[in-house]
This record gives structure tokens, sequence and C-alpha cells, in this order.
């Protein structure tokens, strides 16, 4: 009986876990390039927030990353940006591209949680 409420308890908090682990606001940095003009970007709920003022929708989709399986991706564009984040590492970091389209730079971006 203790195994199966111990099994029970610990399949709860495994799918509970990847809910809470992009559930609060996310920080973005940049990896290699910095990007003129932005100084800081922050994911909270479905907005990548630049700058503390724009906003970009984003939409949450999934797709195949090689040994991972099925992960979570996040795409958006608006106000002459566009981003691209994925789920694709062992560490649980979102890592992808913000392209600014207007003046045709692309930088990388890692998003950790606050």
């Amino acid at each position: 009986m203790t195994k199966l409420l111990s099994a029970a308890l610990l399949f709860v908090i495994v799918t509970a876990l990847p809910a809470e682990a992009w559930g609060g606001p996310l920080s973005c940095r940049f990896k290699d390039f910095k990007m003129s003009g932005v100084d800081t970007i922050r994911i909270e709920e479905d907005m990548l927030i630049i700058n503390r003022e724009l906003e970009i929708p984003l939409e949450k989709s999934r797709v195949r990353c090689g040994h991972f399986g099925r992960q979570t991706r996040l795409d958006g564009s608006a106000l002459g940006y566009q981003v691209v984040l994925k789920t694709c590492s062992s560490d649980a970091k979102l890592e992808g591209h913000l392209i600014d389209a207007v003046n045709a730079i692309a930088a990388d971006l890692v998003c950790n949680s606050i």
C-alpha cells in the first residue's frame, strides 16, 4: 500500500513540475552578442516584454527535439521584432533567437526563471 501511495505522489510531483517551471516570469539575457537598444527582456504569461515597454504576443506549440522528445516552443512577431524560443536542452532553459527585422540584426537568447 505504501508503494502505491509513494508512486502516486511521485506521479503528481512529476506532472506538476513542468507547469510550475514556466508558470512564473522568466528573465532573458543575450548569449554572446548584445542587441543595441535592448536593455531588458522578460517573458510574462504569453508575452515577451522588451525594455518594459514593447510587448510581443507569444504562441506556444510543441516541436520535436531529437532525443529530448516533444518540447515547448514559443514564437511571435510584432513591432519589428521576431522571437523563437525552444526548451530543447537538458537544463530546462528556453533558448532561441531575437530578430530585429528593421535593422536586420539577430541575437541568441537564454531565458531562465527569475
